[in-house]
């Protein structure tokens, strides 16, 4: 049986944890494509929704869209209460308003593909806040650090890229690039033992 769950909680949720689509499917046991269908509509079968809650660690009720409530009759109050009531709406929009000026900081969706000597990762999806880093890591293989910065009408995308050796990860390469919104990209990356890797990228921004 489906059911609506709210996409901006489970959206939130998910980028609270600095956690890819890709990631939480996995977490969650589910397809990319459903995990990123799910966030786009809202629409979920029960089973998903539960395995999206299990993997947030939430109660399902937290992901449930709260229903539409019909217009109720209404009745005239006493002028305190409609007093009080404006105060208390006057508040909420301050608190709203700050929200929404922390919300909106510009955010960069990267799509990304890695092309090992033994392995080939794709559907990836990292979301960015332009200014500040987000990291992916593979397998205890090595991590990469994002890091996005506006340069007029393109993004300059640079990277901190560290290779896993005796249990702990070393930062040997800081390549960048600079791309244009939604243009494919690419560039080789070779590792101090001489391994070699192919990262593509699509910025959407």
């Amino acid at each position: 049986m489906d059911m609506k769950i709210n996409k901006e909680t489970l959206r939130r949720e998910r980028e609270l944890r600095a956690w890819t689509q890709s990631h939480l499917a996995e977490v969650a046991d589910l397809s990319m494509r459903t995990v990123q269908r799910i966030e786009r509509t809202g629409d979920a079968s029960m089973e998903s929704a539960g395995a999206l809650a299990a993997a947030l660690n939430l109660e399902l009720v937290v992901l449930i869209q709260p229903p539409v409530v019909a217009d109720q009759p209404i009745h005239a109050k006493p002028l305190r209460y409609k007093l009080w009531g404006a105060i208390g709406l006057l508040g909420s929009t301050i608190v709203a308003l700050g929200w929404w000026s922390n919300a909106v900081a510009e955010q960069v969706m990267v799509s990304l593909s890695i092309e090992t000597p033994d392995k080939v990762y794709s559907d990836m999806m990292l979301l960015n806040e332009i200014g500040k880093e987000s990291e992916i890591e593979l397998d205890n293989q090595f991590r990469m650090v994002f890091n996005t910065q506006r340069q007029g009408e393109h993004l300059l995308i640079t990277t901190k890229i560290y290779n896993f050796v005796e249990n702990e990860y070393r930062l040997f390469s800081n390549p960048g690039m600079q791309v244009a919104d939604r243009e494919p990209a690419s560039m080789i990356v070779t590792f101090p033992d001489g391994q070699r890797i192919n990262l593509q990228l699509e910025a959407d921004f």
